[in-house]
């Protein structure tokens, strides 16, 4: 029994362990993937001629935005342009490091075009045209609006602006390249920086700076990565700005910590065991116990083999007889001949739905006999589980588990589509993530028996090692005492596994209105047969 358990922990544990590498792996590959397509996007299949962008930029770190495209279309297939403005910017801050910042985009519009917008966690897309209606070949020019939020600063030392002026486009022919960003007050062009994704921008952006104004041209070939501008500025510059990020995320990371604290707390307090009891020396059954509830208690949760041992029960104590008239079909009889031996309440079960239409059934032939299932199972659940199973600790283990998987839920929807918790706090992800592993693990411990029950374990234990170790003379002296005691603890050899070696030990071919050859059987194809 301790091994099934070992086995089943390990088990519990191992799958448990599989679940929590899977998520990461998917988060990962989820995240990938939206990265990859996560940059301003505009069809290849044609060129761009012109691109301009002026940026107002208010006290309070918000701008308003013009992108003005002037799109060379190559035939009149074509019903528009699609374009998408990340939410999420990564870029390097003056020291070469790579941060993380959330933008805010609100009133995204075209002047004198129908469109559609199309927004996701980690982007704000605009569609521009109409399905219904193409545009025609030569250029035509798009007016893009939109209100730009960076966000409340998370620098002490000094402000910034940061902007991705262009992206490459999908490998989209751009000439002409062109910003202008107005200010609220001066700047000055010693803390100006040009980045593109992986470093360095390699051309050179010409800029000059008037009073408050950049403004600023960039060569096409330099459209490798994406092209962020990072504007250093003294601290202060930037009044009044409002953060991007929310507290979903938060709370969700903190929920499942306090959760793994709460597993600790429920598993020190309902999940360690009551003292082990020793093993005593067990001749007969502990507490009259018939066969299915020793098996059960055991550790058989085949709710069949439970039954056939109640049925091999009944022939041994001489109620039924089982005959097999032809192959994979067995008769069983009502003898009742010795009411000297009283049945126990599951045996009355079996008893009486055998018998319920009359003293001979045809196994195979009586199909309602599988309802008898069912009543044995509500039956030991019933009579046992409150004895022997500490029913508080397993409600707390349902209870941990339940809030665990939706925490679960809630965590890989926070990672993939909620997204507001400050970069600056991803650690949080990582310590919520252990936590949910942490949970899991007290959680599948916080299960043990009562009193009662490791106490009947240990005895049940000690039964079945003396009957799977006694010496035949040792045997030999307790039928003296009982005749019967080899057919009556039979049953008992049966759910505990050691049925053959306890036959062979007393050397017996057959015994009354049992056929051992048959004995494994009994389970699975009488009961196969009825199935069908």
């Amino acid at each position: 029994m301790k091994k099934n358990k070992k086995m089943k922990v390990s088990a519990l544990l191992f799958v448990w362990s599989l679940l929590l590498i899977s998520i990461p792996f998917f988060v990962s590959k989820v995240e990938t993937y939206r990265y990859k397509n996560n940059g301003a996007y505009i069809s290849s299949e044609f060129d761009i001629a012109k691109y301009d962008i002026k940026i107002d930029v208010d006290k309070n770190n918000k701008a308003d935005v013009i992108e003005t495209i002037t799109v060379k279309f190559l035939g009149t297939n074509f019903n528009g342009i699609h374009k998408s403005i990340p939410t999420w910017i990564k870029y390097y801050d003056s020291n070469g490091k790579m941060n993380i910042k959330k933008v805010e985009i609100t009133n995204l519009r075209v002047e004198g075009e129908k469109f559609e917008l199309d927004k996701n966690v980690d982007s704000m897309g605009i569609k521009i045209g109409s399905e219904e209606t193409t545009v025609d070949k030569g250029l035509h020019t798009y007016k893009i609006m939109y209100r730009y939020d960076m966000g409340k600063d998370e620098f002490r030392e000094y402000d910034e602006l940061v902007f991705r002026l262009f992206d490459n486009y999908d490998d989209t022919k751009i000439d002409n390249m062109t910003f202008t960003i107005n200010m609220p007050t001066s700047i000055d062009d010693n803390r100006i920086e040009f980045k593109k994704e992986n470093g360095e921008l390699e051309s050179k952006i010409d800029y000059s700076i008037d009073g408050k104004t950049l403004k600023g041209s960039l060569n096409s070939q330099s459209l490798e990565d994406a092209v962020t501008l990072n504007m250093i500025l003294n601290d202060g510059y930037f009044v009044g700005q409002t953060s991007n990020y929310g507290a979903i995320c938060f709370v969700v990371c903190l929920a499942l910590i306090s959760l793994s604290i709460y597993s600790f707390i429920s598993w020190s307090k309902y999940g360690k065991n009551y003292a082990k009891r020793a093993q005593t020396v067990e001749f007969y059954p502990p507490e009259n116990l018939d066969a299915a509830q020793i098996g059960y208690i055991y550790g058989e949760k085949s709710i069949k083999k439970l039954t056939a041992a109640l049925l091999i029960s009944l022939a041994s104590k001489n109620y039924i007889s089982i005959e097999e008239i032809q192959k994979n079909k067995y008769k069983i009889k009502n003898k009742g001949t010795d009411k000297s031996k009283k049945l126990s309440a599951s045996e009355q079960i079996v008893y009486q739905d055998l018998f319920a239409d009359g003293n001979e059934v045809v196994l195979s032939e009586k199909t309602s006999f599988t309802k008898v299932f069912d009543k044995i199972s509500s039956f030991l659940e019933d009579v046992l589980d409150k004895k022997v199973e500490d029913i508080e600790s397993r409600k707390k283990m349902q209870v941990t588990f339940e809030l665990l998987f939706v925490g679960i839920a809630l965590w890989i929807g926070s990672c993939l589509y909620i997204k507001d918790l400050n970069p600056n706090y991803n650690i949080l992800y990582i310590l919520s993530f252990i936590s949910i592993f942490v949970t899991g693990f007290f959680a599948i411990f916080t299960s043990r028996k009562t009193s009662y029950g490791e106490m009947i374990k240990a005895k049940i234990l000690g039964f079945r090692n003396y009957l799977n170790t006694a010496e035949k003379y040792q045997l030999n002296a307790l039928v003296e005492e009982d005749p019967d005691y080899f057919y009556n603890i039979l049953p008992y050899t049966y759910v505990l596994g050691i049925s053959k070696k306890w036959i062979e030990t007393f050397e017996k071919k057959n015994v009354p209105n049992v056929d051992l050859s048959a004995l494994d059987a009994y389970e699975n194809d009488i009961f196969m047969i009825m199935d069908e």
